[in-house]
């Protein structure tokens, strides 16, 4: 996997829908095609989350495999969602968000929302 473009690797694949699960009714976001065909699933709704996303408060999974503004990934997330990036993203920023406890694993960033207390 290469964190300036974020190319899958079917292992990455693996991991992201183990950390997923397999929850009936979970709503999954996702940024690209690619992402949508690994985690799709009968019990799992998966959108294509497109460029002018304005969602809140919906999805408990957002994976994305492109750089992206990273507010509109946040407001779209449910309190307790996980943001799982496979391109690399600046700390700070995910923090001054409100993203916290991030995780990085097999060269993936897993980014957790707490609170909503600056949804924008």
């Amino acid at each position: 996997m290469k964190n300036s473009g974020g190319e899958l690797k079917m292992a990455n694949g693996k991991l992201i829908n183990e950390i997923i699960g397999y929850e009936p009714n979970i709503n999954v976001g996702v940024t690209s095609e690619e992402l949508k065909d690994l985690i799709d699933s009968e019990e799992r709704n998966v959108d294509l989350l497109d460029e002018d996303l304005n969602a809140k408060r919906f999805y408990y999974f957002i994976v994305c495999d492109k750089k992206r503004e990273i507010k509109p990934l946040f407001r779209a997330l449910r309190n307790g969602g996980y943001m799982i990036s496979l391109v690399e993203m600046d700390d700070n920023e995910l923090y001054d968000i409100g993203f916290s406890a991030l995780n990085r694993m097999d060269g993936m960033l897993i980014a957790k929302k707490v609170h909503s207390w600056n949804d924008w």
